[in-house]
């Protein structure tokens, strides 16, 4: 279905630091409601207030107090901020105060370790012959799921609160709501990965299908498309819903020229293009 590393250049690197916005029709006890990550994940935190200048990531753009705790390497910040988050692009359900949440997921000497004996395992090198930049893309991927793991936790316990709205996603352009949130996060209680939190897919039927993912950048590879297909609109869906799960819950990179196994003797074929709706880089599936 795909290549393992070496990395192609045409992917991203995953970041580093991931940001969302919890949205609410009232102040909440913040504290109050990390206080549930032991019982609901058991994730006994300790909260830590600073106090923060104008300006400073995650805070919008006035001084205010800053929430930061560390779970399984991955740091969390959370600034309450009363008013309502004003967004470039689009509208937000009314809210009248919200949380910035950000992780912050820097890789460890022993994520380097690991993803360098994984890359030399492919390679057929042995561990330590690796190249740091060769297991670095990896490495960050991995760090992504993490952040990505612990951030659900976080999200989870927040939307619980009874004024809750939904979690707005910048990169995904969707505000999730509570419920969602919630039902899609006992998924990890079951070791699988709630892509639906993580990747969004998008689909547009003027008559040909159209179909995008948005998020996988954040783990380190080219987004998903497929364009002008005559499958439905539910086929198409489960066709990227799957592979984007595929990639996130695997060390694999999808690249040019390769396949994607559909269906029993079905293969997809993969190519490079720009993206019409926004003119950036993705793999096009046609299907």
């Amino acid at each position: 279905m795909s290549a393992e590393l070496p990395v192609s250049a045409i992917h991203p690197q995953a970041p580093e630091f991931l940001s969302v916005a919890a949205l609410y029709r009232a102040p909440i006890d913040v504290e109050a409601a990390l206080a549930r990550m032991k019982e609901l994940w058991n994730e006994p935190v300790s909260p830590v207030w600073e106090e923060v200048p104008a300006g400073s990531p995650g805070t919008g753009t006035e001084a205010g107090r800053l929430l930061r705790f560390s779970i399984d390497g991955v740091l969390v910040m959370m600034t309450p901020i009363s008013g309502s988050l004003e967004v470039q692009r689009g509208h937000l359900p009314d809210h009248t105060f919200y949380i910035a949440v950000t992780t912050y997921s820097p890789v460890r000497e022993q994520d380097l370790a690991e993803a360098a004996h994984r890359t030399g395992s492919v390679n057929g090198v042995k561990p330590g012959d690796v190249p740091p930049a060769d297991a670095l893309p990896l490495a960050r991927r991995r760090r992504m799921v993490s952040a990505h793991i612990v951030l659900t936790e976080v999200l989870d316990v927040l939307m619980r609160e009874e004024a809750a709205v939904g979690v707005y996603r910048s990169e995904l352009g969707v505000v999730q709501p509570p419920e969602m949130v919630t039902e899609l996060a006992d998924s990890l209680t079951r070791g699988q990965a709630p892509v639906p939190l993580w990747v969004s897919v998008r689909l547009v039927h003027p008559d040909l299908v159209y179909g995008r993912t948005l998020g996988l950048a954040l783990f380190g590879h080219l987004d998903l498309e497929v364009v002008e297909s005559m499958k439905s609109e539910e086929e198409v869906y489960a066709m990227l819903a799957n592979t984007a799960d595929y990639i996130v819950s695997s060390d694999f990179y999808l690249l040019p020229g390769q396949t994607v196994g559909y269906r029993e003797g079905e293969e997809l074929q993969i190519t490079e293009a720009t993206s019409p709706t926004d003119g950036t880089a993705v793999l096009r599936i046609q299907f």
